[in-house]
C-alpha cells in the first residue's frame, strides 16, 4: 500500500497533493506552475486581445485558406456546445474560413447543449455532422473506466471525440483540425488526473482487468499509430486558435450569451450530464481531486483571478448535494446498472493510471523525438 503524503497546497498555484506525483521545491512551488512559466506560457500571445492583433493567427488563416482551398471546407472544429468550441468556431468564421462542426454525440448530452450547438450552427451558418458511437459498446467501455476507479474515467469520450474529428477530416479531405483546447484553461493538468487517452495499452489492460471484451473497444479506437497516420500520411494538422490571443473564457461567456443565443451551464463541461458528474462528484469524493484546481491554477499564473477569489472559489463543493440523488439514478440507468452499484463502484479505494499496463515511457520518448525533428516545444503533458 502506498504510504499517503502529508497535504501540501503550492504557494504559487492552487495545485495540491490531490495528485500523488506532484513535487515541491525549497520554495513550496510546485512543478506544475513552474513548467508553466518555463514552457507553456511561451505559446500564448498574451498581448493580442483581439484575433486581428495576432499576426501569427493571421498568418496562420491565411495559410489554412491557402491549402485548403481546393476542399469544401478549410477546417474542421469539434462542437460539444461548450464556452471554448463555440468560441473558437465563432472565431474561424469570423476570419472567413469554411467550417464543418463535428458533435460527438455519446449519449450524454444536457438539453442546454443540443440548444447551444442549433443556436451556434445556424447563427455562424456553419454546416455540421454528429457523430453517434455504437451505444451498447461504448457504454461498456465507459463502465469499464468506472469499475478501473481511476480518475479518467471520460477516457472513452476523449477518444471518441478524436476518432469523430479526424474521421470526417479525412473523409472531407480537410487538411486542418482546430481545437478549442487551450493553455489558458488547461495549461496546468496533472498526468495523474488525465492520463494519455492514446494509449491503447492502457485502455486494453483495463478492459482486460474489469473482465470486459477488448473488442468493445474497436468502434472508437484511437491511438497513437492513427495519431501519426494522419499526421504524417495524410497531412492532417491540428491547430489551437484561443493560443494565438489573449484568451478570457468569462468575456467569451457573455459574447456567447449576448450574441450568438448561447445558453451559460454554469459549471464546466456541463455539456455532458456524465461528465459534470465524473469531474464535479466521482473524482471528488473517490480521489479527492478538485478539476477546479487545474483551470484556477492556470488563470492564476496569467493574473486573470486573484489567488484570494480562486480559493474563496474552492471554498464551496464542486457540486450541488441536492442533485447528486437524482444524477445516480440517471447515471445507473443510462449504464444498465443498479444505483447502488454506481454507488459501490465511486466508494471503491481509488486507482491510478500507474496500477495498469501502460506505454508511457514508450510513448513520452515517441513524442520527444518528435518534438525535437521538427523544432517543436513541449507545451502539453505527452
Amino acid at each position: 500500500m502506498k504510504k499517503k503524503r502529508a497535504y501540501q497546497l503550492c504557494t504559487r498555484c492552487l495545485m495540491d497533493t490531490s495528485d500523488p506525483e506532484i513535487l515541491f521545491d525549497t520554495l513550496g512551488v510546485c512543478n506544475h506552475c513552474t513548467d508553466f512559466f518555463e514552457s507553456r506560457i511561451q505559446v500564448l500571445n498574451i498581448e493580442a486581445k483581439d484575433s486581428f492583433d495576432s499576426l501569427k493567427l493571421q498568418e496562420l488563416i491565411g495559410k489554412i485558406k491557402n491549402k485548403a482551398k481546393n476542399a469544401k471546407y478549410d477546417c474542421v472544429i469539434g462542437l460539444s456546445g461548450g464556452v471554448d468550441s463555440s468560441y473558437t468556431a465563432y472565431l474561424a468564421v469570423k476570419h472567413g474560413l469554411r467550417v464543418l462542426g463535428v458533435h460527438l454525440d455519446n449519449g450524454w448530452n444536457s438539453s442546454v447543449a443540443v440548444k447551444n450547438i442549433r443556436n451556434i450552427t445556424k447563427n455562424l451558418g456553419i454546416d455540421y455532422v454528429t457523430y453517434i458511437p455504437p451505444w451498447n459498446e461504448f457504454r461498456e467501455v465507459q463502465l469499464a473506466f468506472l469499475e478501473a476507479s481511476v480518475p479518467e474515467a471520460e477516457t472513452p469520450t476523449d477518444i471518441a471525440i478524436l476518432k469523430a474529428l479526424y474521421s470526417y477530416a479525412a473523409k472531407e479531405k480537410v487538411p486542418f483540425v482546430i481545437s478549442g483546447g487551450n493553455i489558458s484553461g488547461e495549461g496546468i493538468l496533472p498526468v495523474s488526473w488525465h492520463y494519455n487517452a492514446r494509449d491503447s495499452k492502457y485502455s486494453y489492460s483495463i478492459l482486460k482487468k474489469t473482465s470486459h471484451s477488448k473488442k468493445l473497444y474497436r468502434s472508437i479506437r484511437y491511438s497513437l499509430l492513427d495519431e501519426f497516420y494522419n499526421l504524417m500520411i495524410r497531412k492532417i494538422k491540428t491547430y489551437y486558435f484561443l493560443n494565438y490571443l489573449s484568451y478570457e473564457k468569462n468575456h467569451a461567456r457573455k459574447f456567447l450569451v449576448n450574441e450568438l443565443g448561447w445558453e451559460d451551464y454554469n459549471v464546466k463541461h456541463g455539456e455532458s450530464r456524465y461528465t459534470k458528474f465524473i469531474q464535479t462528484y466521482y473524482m471528488y469524493v473517490k480521489h479527492g481531486i478538485d478539476y477546479r484546481r487545474a483551470t484556477l491554477s492556470s488563470e492564476l499564473c496569467l493574473g486573470i483571478i486573484s489567488r484570494e477569489n480562486a480559493l474563496m472559489i474552492l471554498s464551496d463543493l464542486p457540486y450541488n448535494p441536492e442533485e447528486i440523488d437524482r444524477e445516480y439514478i440517471y447515471i445507473s440507468k443510462k449504464l444498465g446498472i443498479t444505483r447502488e452499484r454506481l454507488k459501490d463502484i465511486v466508494n471503491m479505494p481509488p486507482k491510478w493510471y500507474s496500477d495498469y499496463d501502460n506505454n508511457m515511457r514508450i510513448l513520452g520518448f515517441i513524442y520527444d523525438t518528435y518534438r525535437r525533428l521538427h523544432k517543436k516545444k513541449k507545451v502539453a503533458n505527452f
